[in-house]
């Protein structure tokens, strides 16, 4: 269909559902969502609408935006996330956009951000970019920028010319270190570096105004921790941490800790008493030191899988934790007693007492093809069909190179999750595939998905697999929180299926 006029543009516009009838001129026209609609190109005739203020084209197969985009001089709001482009287009460099997000693209290549000089938001992230050296204005007014799964090694010019941002996620990139430039972001307060190969960090970290810091799935064996006198957040998990250090000094208003998966053989003497988050899960602690209740705001206390054999009395103090995850140690009675005074309704998984994680049994596969059918009521890929799961589960049940794993309580199977063992040409070794986590809906949010994945990566490291992977719904938002927070992070990749 050719599109010259005003008449043309607003029936194309409206064919798509993207504009109403009654639009009378391209001027009332000041926000357009074509998001979703497997658009390859965008007419020239899109720069008729001069007073276009945000324009959405997410989801589309666009590698190019048309030279008129050039004449929407109000537009401040560009998404253009999951697409095609290679390059970011030479077209936006006139507009006077204040937020563009370009998310999940192929980009390499973003030297037009240089003349975008009024940008406050960018999100560059999941794309292929291994430099945006030259490509910022000095003067820029950027204050939120994602380039999170990159391919980023080298950022010392970044904290330079970024030195006014105020959320900067790098996490997912090939970063080694923290250089001495990141001192120039007087301004940061959200910091995120996970799931890079940082092992040092510059001095001029620790006297950052910082608010919020994940350096979780890195490579730091060594840290001593001072100063961030702003800092509420920071999150270590899974680094292989051989020494740790904390200065009298450091963090004395912090309110959550976590360092899941450090090798951790004893609690750190954090001084903040605003402590409400604390987290030393699948760590070496084997006792818990009597100062704990000076912790007297905490909220929630995690030491899920470690050597804890005892618990001090001081504990039954902590009058205000509402959650304690306590599974996978040694508890003597005296602990449990201690639990029991502190509230038995808090311990592991809240409201549910006595819920196990172990290897599934024969006789667990037809209620784990009925977890299948609520999995895969949430996934938009797959049907539900109880005999092709119970076939497909007990398959794998079967299978060489399999794992499969079961959440139960009170003889009941109420979560689960698959592994199988694959070659990878890239690792050059075996990976595991994970696959079905899913938690009966009466029973999540009470830890149990974060334990029978805790429990798979462990199985996972024991068989020595050089990495774990799964695919997530692009929807089920929740599933890829608690993922990050287990340590994965999203990759380049995106999954498709052909069905023989």
């Amino acid at each position: 269909m050719q599109i010259e006029t005003w008449e043309q543009l607003k029936s194309w516009l409206t064919e798509l559902g993207a504009l109403e009838p009654q639009t009378e001129s391209p001027e009332m026209v000041k926000r357009l969502d074509l998001s979703d609609k497997a658009l390859e190109q965008l007419p020239e005739a899109i720069g008729m609408l001069e007073g276009l203020v945000a324009l959405n084209l997410s989801n589309n197969l666009l590698a190019e935006l048309p030279e008129s985009i050039s004449k929407l001089t109000s537009l401040t709001t560009l998404n253009i996330r999951r697409n095609r482009f290679t390059e970011l287009p030479a077209s936006i460099g006139t507009l006077p956009l204040r937020s563009l997000n370009a998310n999940g693209n192929r980009i390499d290549d973003a030297s037009v951000l240089k003349q975008c000089r009024d940008l406050r938001v960018l999100d560059l992230s999941v794309n292929m970019l291994a430099s945006l050296q030259g490509a910022i204005d000095p003067e820029n007014e950027l204050r939120v920028v994602n380039l999170s799964c990159n391919y980023f090694e080298e950022i010392g010019y970044l904290f330079e010319d970024l030195s006014a941002t105020e959320r900067l996620d790098l996490s997912g990139n090939m970063i080694r270190n923290i250089p001495e430039t990141i001192g120039n972001m007087e301004g940061l307060v959200v910091l995120s570096l996970a799931n890079n190969h940082i092992e040092s960090i510059d001095d001029a970290f620790f006297d950052l105004p910082v608010e919020e810091v994940d350096l979780s799935s890195n490579e730091i064996t060594t840290i001593h921790l001072r100063n961030l006198e702003d800092l509420e957040t920071i999150t270590l998990d899974f680094n292989p941490i051989e020494e740790i250090t904390v200065a009298e000094d450091f963090a004395p208003y912090l309110e959550s800790f976590s360092c899941d998966g450090c090798g951790l053989e004893s609690f750190l003497p954090l001084k903040s008493t605003e402590l409400k988050n604390l987290c030393y899960s699948s760590n070496e602690l084997k006792e818990i030191p009597e100062w704990v209740s000076q912790y007297s705001q905490l909220h929630e206390l995690d030491l899920d899988g470690n050597q804890i054999v005892d618990l001090p009395d001081s504990m039954a103090n902590l009058t205000n934790l509402k959650i304690l995850y306590i599974e996978d140690n040694p508890l003597n009675e005296h602990a449990k007693r201690v639990i029991d005074i502190l509230h038995p309704e808090i311990c592991d998984i809240k409201m549910k007492r006595g819920v196990t994680v172990e290897r599934a049994q024969e006789g667990d596969l037809s209620q784990m093809a009925e977890l299948l059918s609520e999995l895969f009521a949430i996934e938009q890929d797959f049907e539900i069909d109880f005999e092709k799961q119970l076939a497909g589960i007990t398959k794998l049940f079967h299978h060489e190179g399999k794992e499969l794993l079961v959440a139960r309580h009170e003889g009941k199977v109420v979560g689960m999750v698959t592994m199988q063992r694959l070659i990878s040409s890239a690792e050059g070794d075996y990976i595991g595939q994970i696959e079905d986590l899913i938690v009966r809906e009466d029973y999540r949010k009470m830890g149990i998905g974060s334990r029978l994945l805790n429990k798979m990566r462990a199985i996972a490291q024991e068989l020595k697999y050089k990495r774990i992977q799964l695919a997530a719904d692009a929807a089920n938002e929740n599933a890829q929180e608690l993922y990050v927070r287990r340590g994965l992070y999203q990759t380049h990749l995106k999954v498709f299926h052909y069905k023989a």
